[in-house]
């Protein structure tokens, strides 16, 4: 029914608008052909000033009423976020790029990178999410396999989650790239390490990673990085190096 009152309200707000800008013209289109002397019988000034008076007030009665009626709705609709994707839902609202790199952990830090935090990590037991494939693949600024990236390019025809068990997610600094990833597995848990450095320079210099790659940087790219297991993950959790416990994430697909 609501839209039956907002038909009689924009018809009543018409009448109104015409009695407000034309009230001669209204008069005599409405009346002046029912009248003997149309001259005689046409309203003063005074009654045509009353009637835009009146006119006035009701259009700005209906402004009013329909101002009170609709601002519910556009309030509700101005605080509510939009709905996160399920990739935002997993991984925050920086889309993850994909380490398409098949990575040999080592088994200690080389000390010439910095750690970045590891903020969650899904387990593959049933196969790779659909989601994955609809993600990029890490670039530096377009570039593809900058110099000292992590790993190795998988074979062809194959993508580096075919031998993945896991991913884990890391957020480091826009112009840096995963260079080490340290892995310690034991039959209590898994201890995971990724460090961020400078890519190479020409001939294969390297620069200051320390001081380029800051953990903290305030801009930051996300990444997925997969790993291999040497046996089943089964219950065992998986740490940081330093042994606090990285949060699994759940599949949305």
């Amino acid at each position: 029914m609501a839209w039956v009152f907002g038909v009689l309200a924009v018809a009543l707000a018409v009448f109104l608008l015409w009695t407000l800008v034309a009230p001669r013209g209204q008069w005599r289109a409405l009346v002046g052909w029912s009248v003997a002397d149309i001259h005689r019988d046409e309203p003063s000034g005074t009654a045509y000033a009353l009637r835009r008076l009146g006119a006035g007030l009701g259009l700005l009665g209906i402004l009013t009423v329909s101002g009170l009626a609709i601002a519910p709705t556009l309030g509700s609709n101005a605080g509510r976020a939009p709905d996160a994707s399920p990739i935002e839902l997993m991984w925050g609202s920086v889309r993850p790029e994909v380490v398409n790199r098949v990575i040999v952990p080592l088994g200690a830090p080389s000390g010439n990178f910095v750690e970045m935090p590891i903020l969650g990590f899904q387990s593959f037991a049933d196969g790779t999410p659909n989601y994955v494939a609809r993600l990029d693949e890490f670039t530096l600024l377009g570039r593809e396999s900058p110099s000292g990236y992590v790993g190795d390019l998988p074979p062809v025809g194959n993508g580096a989650l075919d031998f993945a068990n896991i991913i884990v997610n890391v957020r480091g600094p826009l112009l840096c790239i995963p260079r080490e990833v340290v892995m310690i597995q034991s039959e209590a848990d898994i201890r995971i390490g990724v460090f961020y450095g400078l890519p190479r320079g020409p001939e294969g210099a390297e620069g200051d990673s320390v001081a380029g790659c800051p953990a903290d940087a305030g801009v930051t790219s996300s990444v997925l990085i997969p790993l291999q297991l040497g046996a089943p993950l089964d219950d065992r959790p998986i740490l940081t190096l330093s042994g606090e416990p990285i949060t699994e994430v759940g599949i949305i697909d």
